[in-house]
Formats: C-alpha cells, sequence, structure tokens
C-alpha cells in the first residue's frame, strides 16, 4: 500500500495541467519573503484541521472504546489513506475502524458516519447561506431583490430543520425500533444512534465548524500568495460556495484535481482573472491537505494488526 499510494500521488501530480507553470509560479512567489509567511501559516493550519478531526472522532468513538489521542489521530489519518482509493473518500471509515481493538466495528463505523456528516451538515449550512449572497451579488440582474430574502427566509427553516434533526439523531433510534424487522436483528447498531445528546452533538457540529474555518482560511491565505485579487468579504461569500459545490459533485481524492480547477475556474473567475493563481491554489492545498496526510497515513495502516498478522 505504501508504493501504491506514492505511485498514485506521484502520477496524479504529474498529470496536472500546467504542472511545470504551477511550479514556476510557485517558485517566483518564494523569492518574495514578505508573503511566504502565508504559506508557512497555511501549512501549520493542517495539522490543527486534522488534529481538531481527531477530538471530534475520539469524542465520539468513547463512547463505545477508550482510545488515546495519537492512536485516534492514527486512525483518522490512515482514514485519509484509505479514501484515496474509494468514491467520495468512503474507505476512510474502514482506515478508522482498524484501530478499534475491543468495541464492534460495525458500531464504530456508525459513529464515524455521525461524524462525517456534522461536517457535512455544517458545509451545506455555511455554504448554502453563502449561496444565496453570491445569487444576490454576481446574478443581481437575474435575481430579484425580493427573491433574496424569500430565500433567507427558507433558510431560516432549512438551518433549524438541518440543525435540529442533526442533534436529535436518537430520534432515529426511536423510529427504526418500531419496525420489527429492523429491530429484532439489528437492534445492537440501531441502538449506536441513541448514545450522544443534544449537548454532545452540539460540540461536535462547533468542532466541524472550526475545521471549516480552517479550511476557508488555508484558501484565503494562499489566494493571497498566489496574487489572486479576492477580499476578505469576497472570500467570504465565494470560498463556501466554492466547497459546497465540490462536495456536490462525486469523484474520488485522486480525481479531485481536475475538477477543483474546473470549480476554482467557475466561481473565482468572477472577482479575478489571474487563473493560474487559482490553479496554482487548489493545487497546493490539495497536496497539503490530502496528498501529504494520505502518504503519511501509509506508515500508520502498516503498523496496524491487519498488516502485521499477514
Amino acid at each position: 500500500m505504501l508504493v501504491l499510494t506514492f505511485w498514485f500521488i506521484y502520477n496524479r501530480i504529474l498529470a496536472t495541467k500546467n504542472i511545470d507553470e504551477i511550479i514556476q509560479y510557485f517558485n517566483s512567489h518564494l523569492s518574495d519573503s514578505n508573503s511566504f509567511w502565508l504559506v508557512i501559516i497555511a501549512c501549520s493550519l493542517v495539522l490543527l484541521n486534522w488534529s481538531i478531526e481527531t477530538i471530534k472522532w475520539r469524542f465520539l468513538i468513547f463512547k463505545i472504546e477508550k482510545i488515546s489521542f495519537f492512536r485516534a489521530f492514527k486512525a483518522v489519518i490512515s482514514g485519509v489513506t484509505v479514501s484515496v482509493f474509494t468514491p467520495n473518500r468512503i474507505g476512510e471509515y474502514a482506515g478508522r475502524v482498524i484501530y478499534i481493538q475491543k468495541a464492534d466495528r460495525i458500531e464504530a463505523t456508525l459513529i464515524t458516519v455521525v461524524s462525517s456528516v456534522s461536517q457535512l451538515v455544517i458545509t451545506l449550512l455555511v455554504g448554502a447561506l453563502a449561496s444565496l449572497f453570491y445569487l444576490k451579488g454576481y446574478y443581481s440582474d437575474t435575481i430579484h431583490p425580493w427573491m433574496f430574502y424569500v430565500g433567507l427566509q427558507l433558510y431560516v427553516v432549512f438551518f433549524a430543520l438541518i440543525v435540529l434533526a442533526f442533534i436529535n439523531t436518537s430520534f432515529l433510534t426511536i423510529i427504526l425500533s418500531r419496525i420489527k424487522f429492523l429491530w429484532s436483528r439489528f437492534k445492537k447498531y440501531i441502538q449506536v444512534f441513541s448514545y450522544f445528546n443534544q449537548r454532545d452533538l452540539l460540540w461536535v457540529l462547533t468542532l466541524s465548524f472550526l475545521r471549516f474555518i480552517i479550511f476557508t482560511t488555508q484558501y484565503y491565505l494562499l489566494f493571497l500568495f498566489f496574487d489572486v485579487d479576492l477580499s476578505f468579504g469576497q472570500a467570504v461569500v465565494l470560498i463556501p460556495v466554492y466547497l459546497i459545490t465540490l462536495t456536490a459533485i462525486p469523484t474520488i481524492t485522486l480525481a479531485e484535481l481536475g475538477i477543483r480547477e474546473v470549480v476554482a475556474l467557475t466561481i473565482f473567475t468572477m472577482v479575478s482573472t489571474n487563473e493560474l493563481g487559482m490553479i496554482a491554489t487548489t493545487f497546493a492545498i490539495w497536496v497539503i491537505n490530502l496528498a501529504v496526510p494520505a502518504a503519511i497515513g501509509t506508515i500508520f495502516v502498516l503498523q496496524t494488526r491487519i498488516f502485521k498478522n499477514s
């Protein structure tokens, strides 16, 4: 897996369009010591990002098994590695639960789903709100003011329903328990959704929101570094729209680069003509947030009992 992961990542990078231009563009900006601090901060946020994800997953998994922060961190990074080869990163679940030693791994997988859904909820909520302002700001000729305000009111309802549904996942256990066929066979797993109270899940949403802020900050810092003309106000609107669009497109990690570039050019050319800067930013984010952790994760995966016993 170690060799395969590195080969796939290396091959994906070489297959990237304008890779030579991106490297030259990056090198030319490295010579500017006044802005290199932007790259340093963006890279340092990677550790904070995955640490917060570790805290979130560990908090949830504690309901079935006590696990140290370091082991939880290795599980999270291993999940990144396995997800590289699977559609929509569903392999992330398998990569994490291999670190579960005593608890039921199906229960652990369901808990991991709760963790992933929390991030999806935040992306939908922030992205949907940003999309309203995006349409109002950049399609004002076709979007009438009253439509924007109606959209805001609908958003409030949407926000309330989504948040209430997530923090009350215990109701899912109640609903499924009424289906005798499912309850008699899968009672143990259906009860997983009752392990968490509203306070637990609000904390999970808070951690997911912090991760979303980190994603947005990384993009903004690298846009500044690569001279993409993007104000803070524009970044607050456009980056969440970009992220929610990526979420809506089915893909696998190794094929994401091209999609990221197309979506970035579609959205950010509204405010800037520096297309190479946009491509360089999406490429850099993919490398530091996914490719590097996936490569490191191969070491953790090889240390698991599955490979030691093979």
